[in-house]
This record gives structure tokens, C-alpha cells and sequence, in this order.
């Protein structure tokens, strides 16, 4: 509310002085405000399922005093695949965490937005995680039965996770 009282100030003040300044400020404003809705109208329209955000990390992560330190995380664009729980036994894998031939079920496929944030309705299960890489099915993240990426969806509930994608990092 209070963003959309500043952007009629602004708009009001654009008008009224004729300025240009206010009127780029206003743009980026609502342009802001349309991304957010769009983002929390995408994760509140999912009920029950999977919401989260797909992260980029790369370069050298090992902190040094010489260094300044890294820029961090970044949300990415990705296309996510869900799969029925998959055990890394029923993959084929390259360096442990580019995943081919896999034998589960494709269950859906969703795309983030430009920050990484998805939301997909799911049924209550197990399910396992991947991103589309130039590489392959990228998953990075196991369980102690070597499941890959497992998310449990429970009934009624939405599972939030962060997803790491980090093969370009050095720790």
C-alpha cells in the first residue's frame, strides 16, 4: 500500500513540476512492484507443493586476507526438473553431480523467474530436484541413502527449498 501511494506522489509530482527525473523513478517503481506481485502470485497460488529459489555461486569461495571477500549468491533463471525420488543408482552421473539416463519418472518442469524464486503444486511424495545445466541434469545434494536432491511434499503444505548451484565454485 504504501508503495502504491508513493507512486501516485510521484506521478503526481512528475505532472504537476513536468519533470523527467521523478518520471524514471516512478517507472522502475511500478516495474518493481509488478515483479513483486507477479513472484508472490506465482508462490501464493501454490497450495501445496514446492516454492524456493535456485542460487549461482562461482569463482574462488575460500576466504583469504588478500582477497576481498565474494560477491556471494545470485537467484538465476533455470528450468527445474522434478522427478519421482531418484537414488543415484538409477542415474548415470559425471563428476557426481550431472545426472543422465535417468530412470525415475519426469514428474513436471517449472521455470524460475529472473531471481530464481519458482513455485510448482505437487501431490503429496517424495521427489528429486534438478536443474537444466549445458552439462547435464545438475543436483548437487544427497541424502544418507544417496537419494538425490529429495524434497518430501506433504499434504496441505508447501516445502520450501534453496538450491545450490555451485560446480563453477571453488572452495
Amino acid at each position: 500500500m504504501a508503495k502504491l501511494l508513493l507512486i501516485v506522489l510521484s506521478l503526481m509530482l512528475t505532472v504537476c513540476n513536468g519533470t523527467q527525473g521523478t518520471a524514471g523513478q516512478e517507472g522502475e517503481a511500478q516495474s518493481t512492484q509488478q515483479e513483486m506481485k507477479a513472484q508472490q502470485g506465482q508462490q501464493m497460488q501454490v497450495k501445496q507443493g514446492i516454492q524456493g529459489q535456485i542460487l549461482w555461486e562461482a569463482g574462488n569461495q575460500m576466504p583469504s586476507p588478500d582477497a576481498p571477500p565474494s560477491s556471494g549468491c545470485r537467484g538465476v533463471e533455470r528450468t527445474v526438473y522434478i522427478y519421482e525420488l531418484t537414488n543415484s543408482s538409477q542415474t548415470t552421473s559425471t563428476d557426481g553431480v550431472f545426472h543422465t539416463n535417468i530412470k525415475t519418472k519426469l514428474v513436471t518442469q517449472v521455470k524460475t523467474d529472473a531471481n530464481g524464486n519458482f513455485a510448482v503444486s505437487l501431490k503429496p511424495g517424495r521427489y528429486s530436484l534438478f536443474t537444466k545445466e549445458e552439462q547435464g541434469l545438475f543436483a548437487n545434494l544427497f541424502d544418507g541413502e544417496m537419494n538425490i536432491f529429495p524434497v518430501e511434499v506433504k499434504e496441505g503444505e508447501v516445502t520450501t527449498v534453496e538450491f545450490l548451484v555451485n560446480y563453477n565454485a571453488f572452495y
